[in-house]
């Protein structure tokens, strides 16, 4: 696969990263993707989860200069998670990592923010470039993501939506009724009617499906 990663970063600015937050839920991804921050910052905390939720809680706590994102996590797939965590990370640079090697896909990313794109295919070596110029604030994508015009697009009213009211519509998404979705989230459910009135203002929707609809409109094949 051919890639334009940068082959150096300016160090100087590297040397500035002081956390780097890792949601990938495959182990031998993650581990890769570890051993490829610290190389690049050697002296940043670098936190490791497996879920949205979990990369949502951490990012609740601390700010984060670098984010590596799994597209495909247990309880979110597509580009939804991207937009959760810029929503509460707008300073952080983050890096989206796809078994996936679609122009489109990465063309999307872009649009939404991501500063860059990382194949689960990529060597070690690609892995290490690609974070490192993020790191100095540069974008590092794959050449394949040139090989088509992007078109220009808004960005996505979900990034709008509370961590809160996000599950609350994924749980929807998934097929859970409002009864439900109380009883899973562990909340009333006239929380979860307020909720979706919240939502539906956010999306500028008027119903339960077109909300789901906007939502299902970010998801994407791995």
């Amino acid at each position: 696969m051919r890639t334009d990663y940068p082959s150096d970063a300016r160090h100087g600015e590297v040397a500035l990263v002081q956390a780097i937050l890792i949601a990938d839920d495959h182990p031998m991804c993650a581990a890769a993707l570890g051993m490829a921050a610290q190389q690049v910052a050697p002296t940043a905390k670098i936190e490791q989860v497996g879920t949205l939720a979990d990369a949502v809680a951490l990012a609740e706590e601390g700010s984060f200069d670098v984010i590596l994102l799994d597209l495909m996590l247990p309880d979110v797939q597509g580009l939804a998670g991207l937009l959760m965590l810029k929503r509460q990370q707008p300073k952080a640079r983050i890096v989206i990592v796809s078994s996936s090697d679609q122009p489109d896909v990465m063309r999307r990313a872009a649009r939404e923010g991501a500063s860059g794109f990382i194949p689960k295919s990529a060597a070690m070596n690609a892995m290490i470039a690609a974070i490192a110029a993020v790191s100095a604030g540069e974008q590092s994508w794959p050449a394949e993501m040139y090989v088509e015009p992007a078109a220009e697009t808004g960005g996505s009213l979900i990034g709008e939506l509370s961590p809160a009211q996000f599950r609350v519509l994924r749980a929807a998404a998934d097929g859970s009724q409002n009864k439900q979705i109380a009883y899973e989230l562990g909340i009333a459910e006239t929380t979860v009617k307020t909720h979706f009135a919240q939502i539906f203002r956010k999306l500028r929707v008027t119903n339960r499906t077109q909300a789901i609809l906007a939502l299902q409109a970010l998801d994407v094949a791995a």
